[in-house]
């Protein structure tokens, strides 16, 4: 829906642009790869094994 996507990300008075730099490049691909992949058992393993562990969560 347009309307939400201006509220929520393309109004200028509203977005924010971060720069982000990578310490460790390689697990940054691999996070990437666990969560955003394919592979549904892998990335349900992730999230169980590190639940408890989240300190930011925006739901």
């Amino acid at each position: 829906n347009s309307e939400e996507l201006w509220d929520t990300t393309l109004d200028p008075t509203r977005r924010v642009l971060l720069k982000v730099t990578l310490d460790e490049a390689g697990e940054a691909e691999r996070l990437f790869s666990v969560l955003m992949g394919e592979d549904v058992e892998v990335r349900r393993k992730f999230i169980e094994d590190h639940a408890l562990e989240v300190k930011n969560l925006d739901v």
